[in-house]
């Protein structure tokens, strides 16, 4: 009998989505994710650590009958005020996976979803916005459910390329959407308010905005400053705001552009792009270690940015596995496949499905999910009809 994989699941945030974020399709209703809780203890599925899954791929470790991981990526502070209280409540272990420069600096933890349960608050009191916060951390590694592991330090995207693909102006003009990042590397010590204040706001208008890549995954490149400062000036001199609303404005800026010269900045060497991934793979190791006093075995690539030079580097760095690109289903976590790369799979909430994210699924898709990685391949067509059931209900109505 050939041996069950073990799933690891990948979350993000749970709770209410917030408003203005682009990344709302990413969070998981928190009464659909306690219901997945739920099923998981009901069907008799047992949360396990990394170390133990670790220890299976290495050396065939025993595992309870039908293991399984939860994950959360990013390190939302929704993970301390609405995950923890269920996973509590239905004695589920789970990783964090942390950015260190998102910490956020206060001192005293958070009301939770447990304050709401004690009638200590009401739940439109809670405020789920943001990330967490090391004395947050601390509250949940000392529960023994929950492990803080790395997710680097900069979490963002650098220009790799000298061209210049854009350029930042008011919301709405032309569509355009200004990138989070963008105001995380102008204001990389307030990262942690990027969900509460817009950083991007801040950003001078007429800043160019470059080809770029995830910020472990590609060289970086340093811009040319002399350009950036005519180009923000021009924007200033012609009016701010109102100059987006010429209709010859991009090509202003072309012209100086092309006036000044493009791709005069410069690439980082070989050297210094190694370096600054060492630093970053080390120091959130070093960081999250020293506030929380706990091990730091186990890295996930931020936005699944990775190289095999930097897999090289994850491992003079310490880290005895990191996560693969995100579902990769040819690695089912099994004793024999390569023990330092782990294989992740979604919860099912959110499920994508022709451009739409659909976030109320129900606990049976989950399962299905699961057991399909698992290695039953019975569940396939549970799954198909689950996601058949799912698109009818939802075709003519909307979600809800």
């Amino acid at each position: 009998m050939k041996e069950r994989g073990v799933p690891i699941v990948m979350y993000h945030g749970v709770g209410p989505d917030r408003p203005g974020w682009p990344w709302n399709y990413l969070f998981t209703p928190a009464d659909v994710f306690e219901r997945q809780m739920r099923a998981l203890r009901d069907e008799g599925w047992r949360t396990i650590s990394l170390s133990e899954l670790r220890a299976h791929l290495v050396s065939n470790a025993p595992l309870p009958p039908k293991p399984v991981v939860l994950t959360f990526d990013d390190g939302y502070a929704d993970n301390w005020i609405y995950a923890f209280p269920i996973l509590e409540k239905y004695g589920h272990r789970a990783v964090v996976w942390m950015s260190v420069d998102f910490v956020d600096p206060r001192r005293e933890p958070r009301p939770t979803l447990a304050d709401v349960w004690a009638g200590r608050l009401r739940e439109e009191a809670l405020d789920p916005r943001g990330y967490l916060s090391w004395a947050e951390m601390r509250r949940m590694t000392e529960s023994g459910l929950v492990e803080v592991q790395s997710h680097a330090m900069t979490h963002t995207w650098y220009p790799c390329a000298g061209q210049i693909s854009d350029f930042h102006r008011p919301a709405g003009v032309d569509d355009y959407e200004p990138p989070l990042w963008l105001g995380w590397n102008m204001f990389p010590g307030r990262k942690h308010e990027s969900m509460h204040v817009d950083l991007a706001s801040l950003v001078p208008y007429g800043t160019p905005i470059y080809v770029n890549a995830k910020s472990l995954a590609a060289r970086r490149w340093f811009e040319d400053e002399g350009l950036t400062e005519k180009l923000r000036e021009h924007a200033a001199a012609s009016g701010g705001a109102a100059f987006f609303e010429e209709p010859a404005w991009r090509e202003e800026l072309l012209e100086i552009v092309r006036g000044h010269g493009e791709g005069r900045g410069r690439l980082e060497t070989e050297s210094e792009y190694r370096s600054r991934v060492r630093r970053e793979l080390v120091e959130s190791r070093r960081v999250i270690s020293e506030e929380l006093g706990s091990k730091v075995d186990f890295l996930c690539w931020p936005g699944g940015g990775r190289s095999p030079e930097t897999l090289r580097i994850a491992e003079e760095a310490g880290y005895l596995a990191t996560t693969t690109h995100f579902e990769d289903r040819a690695r089912r976590n099994r004793f024999g496949q390569n023990p330092r790369e782990l294989s992740r799979i979604g919860s099912g909430s959110p499920w994508a499905w022709r451009g739409r994210a659909f976030k109320r699924t129900g606990p049976g898709f989950f399962i299905a999910n699961l057991e399909i990685f698992a290695g039953d391949e019975k569940s396939i067509w549970k799954l198909r009809a689950y996601k058949l059931q799912y698109i009818l209900r939802n075709s003519f109505r909307g979600e809800r």
